[in-house]
């Protein structure tokens, strides 16, 4: 199973937040500062760079799961050559 290094794992967990966010924003999601989930306000719809080192977190451990996951489907990661 492959193993992502620092940079790759940053810029993916980067791209991650940035498919959640526009996911978040089609459904009508907006910004606050403190998340109501009733009200469809998210204090995670920030630029991945404002996030807090603990939600930059949430979507490094998303991609850590990705290898996992794909081998499940019999699939595996390989490096472009």
């Amino acid at each position: 199973m492959a193993d992502f290094n620092k940079k790759m794992l940053e810029q993916l967990a980067k791209a991650a937040h940035q498919v959640w966010m526009e996911g978040k924003i089609r459904d009508g999601w907006k910004y606050g500062p403190v998340t109501d989930k009733g009200k469809k306000i998210h204090s995670c719809l920030v630029a991945y760079e404002k996030l807090s080192e603990l939600d930059k977190e949430s979507d490094r451990d998303l991609v850590r799961g990705i290898p996992r996951i794909l081998a499940i489907a019999g699939y595996e990661i390989a490096q472009k050559r």
